[in-house]
């Protein structure tokens, strides 16, 4: 399993034809696996994300959702159950958020967190170790997860990689190792900085080269993969925990919005003879159901607590039969429903409806008149999963039975994690910087800038 971190997925050429970043690795590889068009990540940030990707789990279950917030001992991790199972299991991880002090490092034969070792983080050393690992256990059944940190900021890709989007002689205030900190301030509300389109063209640059970088090196590990012998008989998904803005709506980075440039993500799976290759499914999936995908497809028993569903039916010509539906949370703030063309977005009371396909860029808020049979469908389906004690089967009528009962669990955030998390833009004005301030309706937050969301006082969403 392959997860790109905080790549998004209209800029692959797989998912928009029209994209001018090269990808072709990735391109090839799509052709010859199933993709998911429209598939939804359900947080926008990398742990809450990451942490329902690996236990099949929603954030709301698994609450792993702010920065002190860890994966409960409790969960089940994907990794757990496959060695359970008798694979050997390894993972190479270059976001320290998905880090032991997060509760991520169970069931793993072997782990590597590159940034909590101060590890090189770029995708060629982080495919370099996960192939060097697969090729000394190339005999046994394997698990691998490998979570590269190309196109994450800092953005800084190979100057020929750059000059594929844009070779000026720039003399801007954007310069590759100084964007996490730039991108932190820039999304601030009110912005501590501010972009003029020269900037703005700059970073879309630095973004894309680190996408191209990035697409060469998924090459290179797919050819080794190839000479020993494994590509053909391995089950390969590769995805992303979330997507990133650039200027679309006004900001820039990630964890401050849930418009689809921060949550439609790829995701492909890849198995000749198992998976059909080249076939697109256009109908709406969550990578919550990576899992019991993952599991059916090679043959380990479903974790009872997993909420997601498997998406093998569609591998079969046929189409599951519940509504093809996904939910996104922002912390406790937002609540995001996508049914096909339709997206609903719930702040509090207030919801706000967009047409995908007549306005794929969330421009044009249909309020609550403009097509109320659409609103009143996707209100009732996630009224109904909102209100569900059981998040696996969330349309059964009948929730006297409940699922997973996870208890929230924190840890404190050393201050050389801090550190490291901060040379990745998780500082400061954002709510996955420093450990946030604890608040009660009785006792407000401190920062009138700030609000008091879910027990954890944070900055205010900048749409």
């Amino acid at each position: 399993m392959l997860l790109i971190d905080t790549q998004r997925a209209d800029r692959l050429q797989a998912f928009n034809p029209q994209t001018r970043v090269r990808t072709p690795e990735l391109l090839a590889f799509s052709q010859e696996a199933t993709l998911f068009e429209n598939a939804q990540a359900p947080e926008n940030w990398t742990k809450p994300s990451v942490a329902s990707v690996l236990t099949s789990l929603w954030p709301a279950t698994h609450q792993a959702k702010t920065d002190a917030a860890r994966v409960p001992s409790g969960a089940v991790l994907l990794s757990e159950s496959y060695k359970e199972a008798g694979f050997s299991t390894a993972s190479f991880i270059a976001n320290g958020f998905v880090s032991t002090s997060f509760g991520f490092e169970q069931g793993w034969d072997h782990y590597t967190n590159f940034i909590r070792e101060n590890k090189d983080t770029r995708a060629e050393t982080v495919f370099q170790a996960a192939g060097d690992w697969i090729e000394q256990h190339k005999s046994e059944r394997f698990f691998v997860y490998v979570q590269t940190i190309d196109p994450h900021v800092p953005y800084d890709p190979p100057a020929e990689y750059l000059n594929l989007y844009d070779d000026r002689e720039y003399t801007g205030q954007v310069l590759p190792r100084n964007t996490a900190d730039l991108l932190e301030k820039a999304k601030r509300t009110p912005p501590a900085i501010t972009f003029d389109a020269s900037d703005i063209r700059r970073l879309a640059g630095l973004y894309d080269g680190e996408v191209s970088y990035h697409d060469h090196w998924f090459g290179q590990f797919v050819a080794r993969l190839k000479a020993l012998g494994l590509y053909d008989d391995t089950l390969f998904v590769v995805t992303a925990d979330h997507g990133e803005e650039i200027n679309d709506h006004g900001s820039f980075g990630h964890g401050h919005t849930v418009y689809q440039e921060l949550l439609h993500v790829p995701l492909m799976f890849r198995l000749p003879g198992r998976v059909p290759a080249g076939q697109r499914v256009s109908q709406t999936v969550t990578t919550v159901d990576i899992g019991p995908t993952v599991f059916e497809g090679t043959g380990i028993p479903l974790e009872a607590t997993a909420e997601g569903h498997s998406l093998q039916p569609y591998f079969h010509g046929q189409v599951p039969a519940m509504p093809a539906v996904a939910f996104s949370d922002m912390l406790d703030d937002k609540r995001v429903i996508r049914a096909g063309r339709w997206k609903l977005v719930l702040r509090g009371v207030n919801p706000s409806l967009f047409d995908l396909d007549t306005d794929p860029t969330e421009m044009h808020d249909l309020g609550t008149t403009g097509r109320p049979v659409a609103m009143r469908y996707c209100r009732i389906l996630l009224g109904q999963f909102l209100g569900a004690r059981d998040r696996h089967s969330w349309l059964d009528a009948d929730q006297t039975v409940h699922g997973a009962n996870l208890q929230q669990e924190n840890t404190a955030i050393d201050p050389t994690l801090q550190q490291q998390l901060g040379a990745l833009g998780y500082a400061g004005g954002d709510q996955h910087g420093a450990t946030p301030t604890a608040c009660t309706a009785e006792e407000p937050c401190p920062n009138p800038s700030q609000r008091c969301v879910g027990g954890h006082c944070v900055a205010p969403p900048t749409d």
